[in-house]
């Protein structure tokens, strides 16, 4: 096992791991932020209880540092998901991305959805409101 980090014993993936939340953290703390800027801490709140969570949804620069545009999104559930897959089998993916999105859009930029620029990145990283709880099927 390769280890190059001196100070806590790491190996090489456990640094990228610990980098990757570092990262995580630091983008989740200029969502808040900004959230918190345009709609005032209460309400930000408020709509977290109101939907039982909250997904900031940001669309970086091409650095990476600046956050261009952010949706606030309430998670999915089965009628928005029901509702959105009826779009999948007559117009693809991205139409059944662009309804789920539309559905659980709260506040933020609404060009997220509408910009072809800023759709694209959106949707590719919107699976993750998809994912939620893991489950399993397993046969006997």
């Amino acid at each position: 096992m390769i280890q190059t980090d001196n100070n806590n014993k790491g190996t090489i993936k456990d640094i990228k791991e610990r980098e990757r939340k570092e990262e995580e953290i630091k983008l989740r703390e200029q969502c808040q932020e900004l959230a918190y800027e345009r709609y005032g801490e209460d309400q930000v709140i408020k709509w977290s209880n109101q939907h039982k969570g909250l997904w900031y949804l940001p669309v970086m620069d091409e650095s990476g540092e600046t956050i261009e545009a952010i949706a606030l999104m309430k998670p999915i559930n089965r009628h928005i998901l029901s509702y959105a897959s009826t779009k999948i089998s007559d117009e693809g993916l991205y139409a059944f991305l662009e309804q789920c999105m539309r559905e659980c859009f709260i506040a933020g930029d609404d060009f997220i959805i509408e910009d072809d620029e800023y759709f694209i990145p959106a949707a590719m990283k919107f699976n993750a409101i998809l994912e939620g709880k893991k489950a399993a099927l397993l046969k006997r």
